[in-house]
């Protein structure tokens, strides 16, 4: 038994002492590429998106910043907090219960992505909806949002559509 033993630790320390070669492993044939980039510098100028659709004409950046007539309306508002803004002209009125209404002077720019009604200390962001305006069944045409010193408010405006 004691020889059995002996030969048993014997196998077992030879096998550990062995050490292979790197060379002497299986490959893994894995193909790896080995081409050069070319034409770097026209891949860096490409933008990697664009909102642009093949074939399409370029996208216009002409931007409406004509001053609202006196007879342009446009109302807005929101819940919680409960808020409506009323765009007369080129004037914006913001009415928040507990407040006064404060009027600020502002034009109108219309990228055909938004409408923003823009003047010192006020920002009004108009987007195509539909929108909801989280208290009623009332939906509404656009989605709005507000930024003035008190921070920013979001809701709904245009046209009232009720389905």
């Amino acid at each position: 038994m004691k020889s059995w033993l002996l030969i048993s630790g014997m196998l077992i320390l030879t096998g550990c002492g062995r050490k292979e070669n790197m060379a002497d492993l299986p490959r893994n044939d894995v193909p790896v590429a080995n081409a050069p980039i070319e034409n770097l510098s026209a891949a860096q100028e490409a933008p990697l998106f664009s909102d642009q659709r093949e074939g399409a004409p370029p996208a216009s950046t002409v931007v409406d910043t004509t001053p609202p007539s006196s007879e342009t309306r446009y109302q807005a508002l929101g819940t919680e907090p409960f808020w409506a803004v009323t765009v007369k002209g080129s004037t914006a009125t913001l009415e928040r219960p507990d407040n006064e209404p404060v009027d600020f002077a502002i034009n109108r720019a219309d990228d055909g992505r938004a409408v923003r009604y823009l003047g010192d200390g006020f920002s009004m962001v108009v987007t195509d909806g539909p929108c909801s305006d989280g208290m009623s069944d009332a939906h509404w045409a656009d989605r709005v949002a507000v930024s003035f010193a008190d921070g920013t408010l979001k809701g709904c405006g245009g046209v009232r559509a009720d389905f």
